[in-house]
Formats: structure tokens, sequence, C-alpha cells
């Protein structure tokens, strides 16, 4: 479990490049709630097949891989979209005619940024100088085969990760009460460290805070579960 752990926050460090810290760690905590979820329903449960057992954890391991998979693409699918969006930007700031349709489009991309906390009026001076500078730069290039794949495989990886976590337990333990009671603490444990590497340059005592808040997701459906009885 240890290697595991380490592997997965290299992984997680080296996919923050691309996505940042808040991004790259949702996808942990989607791998540990989809996990988490799965494996709920055997609370409460007496007695259960091993068949049974068996295609229940892989179920949710699966899912965990499937959702990986496809956020790596819809996120390598909209850093194509930026990029193209860009240097249609860029393109236009060169024609002399185009300096309407690239205000917009500089609009369309920044307006909702810190920006938008300065008047309309006051925005303009601002994209019509950025307009000149972007009339003197090159086109960007088209996204990396390395940059995606380390998008694509990382949450791939990530994902599966967490949710390989979750649910070793289970091919561990054979009391399947105990199983899942080991499996929950691992997930909450996971979301704690999302929470807390999260917290960026705050203070100690804040990162405790936010992992605590994060941790809380797993509490909550742990608490849900033995509520319902499974």
């Amino acid at each position: 479990m240890e290697w595991l752990s380490g592997y997965l926050l290299r992984d997680y460090m080296r996919v923050a490049d691309y996505l940042g810290k808040f991004w790259t760690g949702a996808e942990v905590m989607y791998g540990v709630i989809i996990a988490m979820t799965f494996t709920s329903m055997l609370r409460g449960v007496p007695f259960i097949l091993q068949g049974v057992l068996t295609n229940i954890v892989l179920a949710a391991l699966f899912c965990c891989i499937a959702w990986g998979i496809a956020d790596g693409l819809f996120y390598l699918w909209e850093r194509n979209y930026i990029i193209r969006r860009e240097n249609k930007t860029i393109e236009l700031s060169k024609r002399g005619e185009g300096k309407g349709p690239a205000l917009s489009l500089i609009g369309e991309q920044l307006d909702d940024t810190i920006l938008r906390n300065i008047p309309k009026e006051n925005r303009l001076p601002l994209y019509e100088k950025l307009v000149q500078f972007l009339s003197t730069v090159q086109e960007r290039e088209k996204f990396s085969a390395r940059g995606a794949l380390t998008i694509v495989i990382g949450t791939f990886l990530l994902s599966a990760g967490a949710g390989l976590i979750v649910v070793a337990p289970f091919f561990l333990i054979d009391n399947v009460t105990q199983a899942l009671n080991v499996s929950n603490l691992c997930g909450i444990f996971l979301l704690f460290l999302v929470g807390y590497t999260r917290a960026f340059d705050r203070n100690l005592l804040s990162k405790i805070m936010m992992g605590f808040a994060s941790s809380c997701i797993g509490i909550l459906i742990s608490a849900i579960t033995v509520i319902l009885g499974g």
C-alpha cells in the first residue's frame, strides 16, 4: 500500500502541472467517492458469496478506471479548444480589420476572471493594449502528444489508484465488515490528504481544517450507510 500511495502522490504532482492542484485533487476525490459508494452496499450484509463480493469490488474499481480515462479525454478536449481559441484571437489581432472580433474573443476569455471586478469601461483599454501585444506574438503550437498522454494516463492513474486503495482491504481481509471499515478509513484518509494539499500556502491549522472538511464527505457516506443499515 505504501508504494501505491507514493506512486499516486508522484503522479498527482505531474498531472497538477497541467490541471492545477484543485482539479487534480478532484480526480482522487472522485475515485474515492465512487469506490466508497459502490462498496457501501456491503454494509449490514451478514453473508455474501465470494463471487458476488468480487463482482461488486471489481465493478467499483472499473468504474473508477472508466471515470479517470473519460475525464482525462474531456480535459484534453478542453485544452485543445482553449489553444484553438487563443490562436484565433492572435490571428484576429494581427488583422487591421480584426480588432473588434479580437476584443470580443478576449472579453469572452477574461470577463469571468479576476478582471470582472474592474468596471467594463476600464477593462476595454486593457483589452485594447492586449490586442496590440498579441499582434506581435506567434500562434501557440498544438498540445504535445506527451502532454496529452500525461493528462489521460494521469487522470486514469489518480482515479484508479484512489479506487484501488479503497477496495484493496476486500482482497486482504476475509471478514467483509472489517474489510469495509478499513476501506472506509482508507477513503476518509485519502480525502483528508486531498483537502490538506489543496490548502496551498496556508498555515498548518488551516491545512488540517481543509483536510477535515474534505474527509467529511467520506464520513458522511459511511454515516448514511450505517443509518440506513447498508
